[in-house]
């Protein structure tokens, strides 16, 4: 019998985010389970990428890992990458590509690449390097066009931490940084999630309101990785009563109707968080506009 993970209620279904009305919390967490995680659609199945915690009752590892859960039965499909976490996903192909840090949030001197078309072999190989002086930590990887782009979250000595650059790969597998590409060069912006949409780039990511210890999910797009225009009804995500004083790590799907589903974790940013999720009446592409209109 699959190993299921545990959800419970959190009490704020249909609670609205302040910025946009329609989208609306799930009512309904995972405490502690799993961290960074990313929808997809697999083989006509709807699967959440999640990095497993050590003590989570659906890891049989006993440590930091990988797995896939299914989003309709919560059983999960397949555990792997022990020691790996901040996992990112994509499917191209008829394969899912995996990106993780063989470390914990402490940083790491690489970013790893996991393929299977089956969620039970996995090939493994290094994706990006990091430079002199350099850690990684999250990433993101969207379509666009002929190539495929990743943001990636790291800390160095040039700017302060954490700021997000990009690179971009035509098979998924060998990444090349893209000159120029960075972002948030002058304040703290992390957790990036990267779609392509009618030729514009839109990323999700996290800001520190300084002083506060708050964090709050923003909106910023740019055709070119270069230039960046932060949305005006920012932002996204907003934390409310239970959720304490963070929304992080966000990635989102469209799924049938059209809605978007829009994962994200709660908690104090000190080691206690939860998983939940919002959704949002309407395609991706009229989301990221709702967050622009006026603009």
């Amino acid at each position: 019998m699959a190993a299921k993970v545990t959800y419970v209620d959190n009490g704020m279904k249909g609670v609205p985010f302040a910025t946009n009305p329609a989208l609306l919390r799930s009512g309904v967490s995972s405490p502690g389970e799993y961290a960074e995680m990313t929808p997809i659609r697999f083989r006509g199945r709807e699967l959440l990428l999640a990095s497993a915690q050590k003590g989570a009752r659906a890891n049989p590892t006993g440590r930091l890992c990988l797995w896939m859960e299914d989003v309709e039965t919560h059983d999960v499909l397949s555990t792997f990458a022990p020691g790996y976490s901040l996992a990112s996903a994509i499917v191209a192909e008829d394969a899912l590509h995996v990106y993780a840090i063989p470390n914990d949030s402490g940083g790491a001197r690489r970013i790893d690449h996991f393929v299977s078309r089956d969620l039970l072999g996995w090939e493994k190989s290094s994706a990006l390097e990091a430079l002199e002086g350099e850690e990684l930590f999250n990433e993101s990887v969207c379509r666009a066009g002929d190539r495929y782009v990743m943001a990636f979250e790291a800390r160095d000595a040039h700017y302060p931490p954490f700021t997000i650059y990009f690179a971009e790969s035509r098979d998924l597998r060998d990444w090349r940084r893209i000159p120029g590409a960075v972002f948030g060069t002058d304040r703290y912006t992390a957790c990036p999630a990267i779609r392509f949409v009618d030729g514009v780039y839109y990323m999700l990511y996290l800001e520190h309101l300084k002083p506060r210890w708050w964090f709050e999910t923003y909106l910023a797009r740019s055709r070119d990785l270069v230039r960046w225009e932060l949305a005006p009804r920012n932002p996204v995500l907003s934390p409310l009563g239970i959720e304490e004083m963070n929304t992080s790590d966000p990635d989102l799907i469209e799924l049938q109707g059209p809605r978007v589903r829009l994962y994200y974790l709660t908690g104090n940013q000190k080691g206690h968080f939860t998983s939940t999720w919002a959704e949002y009446a309407g395609s991706m592409r009229d989301f990221f506009a709702h967050y622009f209109a006026g603009a």
